[in-house]
């Protein structure tokens, strides 16, 4: 086969394989089933993935880096370090059965027992803070931001997110979106000594909070 042809043949498998594993989940999904959903042979999916593990593992990180691409051009057009955080919130608090957050809270618990996924879940994590971290020093040498560890504000700022997302999208009707936007603007105003009504317009640099 070309490099063409296999790169969109790997590139269909691995968008079946995110379809099968919202489904039916990490653990429950097998190469079958997503040669099943494409009308191939398990062959030809192995001939890509040598394994379930890798084929699984690849998976989520195909998603997170189309959702990851998605975000970078938000921020490209986000004007100021405040707008780009908020764009950065705004983009990654999830919607009601939103299936890329369907995917990182399987991908978490498949983590628990494959060391692959758990590599992967890991450097895609990273790379989320550390985008994060870069908008909080861009923020503090700005003067729109007031915050002395930018590193544990991001990893604070990050397990606010993670954990109300995951509470979220599991326990439907315990809170909405916008109850949860503002839960996540109001612990970034708190971290970086913002005006908490300063996400209402994003593209304006809000005034530092004052002592």
């Amino acid at each position: 086969m070309t490099r063409t042809t296999v790169e969109r043949r790997r590139t269909e498998i691995l968008e079946a394989t995110c379809q099968v594993v919202i489904e039916r989940g990490f653990a429950s999904t097998r190469v079958s089933d997503v040669a099943s959903r494409l009308g191939i042979s398990t062959g030809l999916i192995h001939y890509h993935f040598e394994s379930k593990e890798l084929l699984l593992a690849e998976a989520l990180r195909y998603a997170a880096q189309g959702d990851i691409a998605r975000l970078e051009l938000l921020l490209e057009k986000a004007p100021t370090p405040l707008a780009k955080l908020d764009t950065m919130l705004t983009f990654d608090v999830p919607e009601a059965g939103e299936p890329s957050w369907m995917l990182w809270i399987d991908g978490w618990s498949e983590a628990l027992r494959s060391p692959m996924m758990r590599r992967i879940s890991q450097d895609l994590d990273s790379a989320w803070r550390a985008r994060l971290h870069t908008i909080i020093v861009s923020g503090v040498e700005s003067g729109e931001f007031v915050c002395k560890d930018p590193m544990a504000a991001a990893w604070r700022l990050a397990g606010l997110l993670d954990g109300l997302g995951v509470q979220f999208t599991v326990h439907e009707g315990i809170l909405n979106r916008n109850q949860l936007l503002a839960y996540v603007r109001g612990g970034a105003a708190l971290e970086l000594g913002i005006d908490p009504t300063a996400f209402s317009k994003p593209g304006r640099s809000p005034a530092v909070a004052r002592a």
